[in-house]
């Protein structure tokens, strides 16, 4: 019953118009803007990071990695046809109209979608509201507003029909979210660090089912991925929780930590120079 259950939904398809790529690039410029007037230096640094990871990931190793022997042979996991022709590989003259594609699906997607966890992070503690509408509007308006769109406007309507087999990786997602939330649970539900909370647990899972909701149900009412609610279901609950509670320990415990270490190194430096001077 449970491998028919993900059998339904193995295939992760999206089926758009290039001219989608063109409004959310739009829309990713007005976000960026507002991330630099309120000074979001940070979420916009860990946009940039994830993103060049997300798109090392999905548009180099997915692209070139074999889906599996239960496809045919050639199959790769990230499969992408653009105005009906096979992006082939090595891609060639190709490598731009891809790289469009890419940069939405990948980079500009962190740069949404990161930069926003972080500064719902920061929200747990300081709980400026006005901050959390304001970003949470801007992020799920624009994703929303973009289908809709591309149908509207017809500025390039040439396809894009892109899939992600996803047989190799569902055990490993869920296997992401079970460790991810243990750990989660072992530093802020129980006294082991000194640092119960377990406020934290709820509130990262609610943020991580959220940020996969403002991704996957503009795609679904839009048509743009072909699947059904169960696929919905699945991904809210999976997609983005299986690194949520890893970057909120990043964010709360590894770069504070790194950060006074960087600082106590660099009153080190000083004191050596200004003992050398003496």
């Amino acid at each position: 019953m449970i491998n028919d259950f993900f059998e339904s939904f193995k295939q992760a398809r999206r089926l758009f118009e290039y001219d989608y790529i063109f409004i959310d690039g739009v829309f990713l410029t007005i976000w960026l803007a507002f991330l630099i007037k309120c000074k979001k230096w940070a979420p916009i640094k860990f946009g940039i990071i994830t993103g060049f990871l997300i798109y090392t990931i999905d548009a180099i190793a997915w692209f070139n990695i074999p889906a599996g022997s239960t496809y045919p042979s050639g199959t790769y996991i990230r499969e992408y046809w653009i105005g009906g022709i096979y992006m082939p590989r090595p891609l060639g003259d190709y490598f731009w109209i891809k790289f469009g594609a890419d940069f939405m699906m990948t980079f500009s997607y962190s740069m949404f979608a990161f930069g926003w966890l972080w500064i719902m992070f920061e929200n747990f503690v300081k709980k400026n509201k006005r901050e959390i509408v304001l970003f949470t509007s801007l992020f799920f308006g624009f994703w929303l507003l973009t289908p809709f769109l591309s149908f509207w406007l017809p500025i390039d309507n040439t396809t894009v029909d892109t899939v992600r087999y996803m047989d190799t990786q569902i055990t490993i997602w869920i296997t992401n979210v079970v460790i991810g939330y243990s750990i989660l649970f072992l530093i802020y539900g129980t006294n082991k660090f000194n640092c119960k909370n377990p406020k934290i647990i709820l509130y990262v899972m609610i943020i991580g089912c959220l940020e996969s909701f403002f991704m996957e149900f503009p795609l679904l009412i839009s048509g743009i991925r072909p699947t059904g609610i169960l696929f919905l279901f699945f991904e809210v609950f999976i997609l983005f929780n299986q690194g949520a509670p890893y970057l909120y320990i990043l964010f709360d415990k590894v770069i504070p930590m790194l950060s006074h270490k960087n600082k106590i190194d660099q009153l080190k430096e000083i004191e050596l120079v200004i003992e050398r001077k003496k």
